[in-house]
């Protein structure tokens, strides 16, 4: 099977290019960040470009280049360095959120003086830039953002290749590869490659195990309106339902104002009702009402998306609540060692724990319920 790759930016499936090649034509050498969710075209777009324009590429993978010393004897000598051919550069350093851990002490800022010094256009690509560390290297760049792409473009994508390469097909066959990749193009086509037997596409597709960031997932409910892809956007997220909520909740203001954020915010609400009804009647079939309402419900709320990027943050509530849990956590522990032995509530003894603390300071009682060290510290120190 023959799958080319993109020559032209405007071949790139589900981004707008135009920015790129603005930047590109633009006579300030800022250097480009690229940043999106994999396989949805990022360094393809930097090749697309390269070729277009008729230019030498040199592809700098920044996770292998991890600290300082490294970046400046490979970024900071290629930024300097005329073509050996002759042609105009292009710089594309790949996956700059590579860069991070103690062993890379002082690689971001000397990359981002490199960057600025840099005698050739410059492309950066990452999944996620919103931690505070790449703060500097935002400033310093246009920023490009690359979405999720809708599964009908990589349907129509999947089916030009299954024509050009004489591969039989059924649309639905086409449709459920394209859909049950949510948006990554790379994928789609690796699942395309390998459904393909004796020439045609065989029915009995595999599933992909596909998990997203809850950064990603939220991220596609606050900058798009395509209910066909948002209707299970937390399906495939690493977390549960309940922290999805809290994170909504904690950054539903950045991204929307006035009566878009009222009406996100009264989807929310009614998802909480579904949430306390599961939680109380343990009717678990509710939770894909509570889940469109959060996806789906909250994203169709906006008339238009905020442009730009935006970073969010990790629930404060959450914070407390691990806070509140750990001031707890030797108290509760206590008081079930205390149950256990007296066949007694814990509940009820976490409850009346005030009324026995006389009698818990007694040396007797502690080494009876067998208290380790945190315990016995703990309720020296609180009683």
């Amino acid at each position: 099977m023959i799958i080319k790759n993109p020559q032209r930016l405007n071949e790139i499936v589900g981004q707008d290019t135009k920015k790129i090649s603005t930047w590109f034509d633009s006579p300030v050498k800022k250097p480009l960040l690229i940043h999106g969710p994999t396989g949805v075209g990022k360094t393809s777009s930097a090749y697309a470009l390269a070729k277009e324009k008729n230019l030498e590429i040199i592809e700098l993978n920044s996770s292998n280049l991890r600290n300082k010393d490294k970046i400046k004897n490979v970024i900071g000598i290629a930024s300097q360095q005329q073509s050996l051919f002759g042609k105009k550069k292009l710089i594309l350093i790949d996956e700059v959120d590579g860069i991070s851990g103690r062993s890379d002490y002082g690689g971001l800022a000397e990359l981002s003086r490199i960057i600025s010094d840099s005698k050739h256009k410059i492309v950066l690509t990452a999944n996620d830039v919103s931690d505070s560390k790449f703060s500097t290297l935002r400033k310093k760049c246009d920023i490009v953002e690359f979405k999720y792409v809708d599964y009908l473009k990589i349907f129509e994508l999947l089916k030009n290749i299954c024509e050009k390469n004489k591969i039989k097909f059924e649309e639905k066959q086409l449709k459920n590869l394209a859909r049950k990749n949510n948006g990554d193009v790379r994928a789609s086509l690796l699942d395309l490659v390998g459904s393909v037997v004796d020439g045609k596409i065989n029915a009995d597709t595999s599933e992909r195990e596909y998990a997203k960031s809850i950064e990603e997932s939220l991220r596609l409910v606050f900058k798009s309106k395509d209910a066909s892809i948002l209707i299970n956007v937390f399906s495939d997220s690493d977390e549960d339902l309940d922290e999805i909520f809290l994170w909504i909740d904690e950054n539903l203001d950045k991204e929307y104002s006035g009566n878009d954020l009222v009406k996100a915010y009264e989807k929310l609400s009614k998802a909480d009702v579904y949430r306390g009804r599961i939680l109380k009647r343990q009717y678990y079939r509710l939770m894909v009402y509570q889940s469109a309402l959060m996806g789906a419900g909250v994203a169709l709320s906006k008339d238009e998306k905020k442009n730009g990027y935006v970073p969010y943050k990790r629930p404060s509530r959450i914070l407390k609540m691990w806070i509140a849990k750990n001031r707890n956590a030797r108290r509760r522990s206590i008081a079930e060692k205390f149950a256990r032995r007296t066949h007694s509530s814990s509940k009820k003894i976490y409850k009346d724990f005030g009324v026995l603390v006389n009698f818990l300071k007694d040396d007797k009682v502690v080494n009876e319920l067998e208290l380790d060290d945190d315990e016995i510290k703990w309720l020296r120190r609180n009683v």
